[in-house]
């Protein structure tokens, strides 16, 4: 599975791009949300991406609003972010995500998460 991580950080884009690798997924990153759109128009087959919520220029709830408003894609999105209030997990299934993973989490966790979504595809 081609899946697309996006961050700001690069520390996690390095670990998590480790594990996906690990679990033998292509890795391609972005460091914003409009980096994101970029790449995401530069790049065919992403399956997945993992979408950090606190980012500069577009951060992840306007990179889901703003696909969800222009429908620019289909591709699935699991929020991938620090932000555990329940009215910010609501907010980002509202607006697009299918998923929200906790950060820090394991390899397990984002493997049994992408099979879940790999089960019902």
């Amino acid at each position: 599975m081609k899946i697309l991580i996006v961050d700001d950080s690069k520390h996690i884009l390095m670990a998590v791009g480790e594990m996906l690798t690990n679990f033998g997924h292509e890795v391609v990153t972005a460091f914003d949300g409009q980096n994101a759109y970029d790449v995401i128009n530069g790049n065919t087959g992403i399956e997945l991406i993992l979408l950090d919520w606190n980012m500069p220029n577009m951060n992840g709830l306007e990179f889901l609003q703003k696909n969800t408003t222009e429908q620019i894609f289909k591709i699935p999105i699991f929020m991938m972010t620090t932000e555990k209030s329940p009215e910010k997990i609501k907010l980002a299934l509202e607006n697009g995500a299918v998923d929200y993973i906790m950060k820090p989490f394991t390899p397990d966790i984002l493997e049994n998460k992408i099979e879940m979504l790999v089960d019902l595809m």
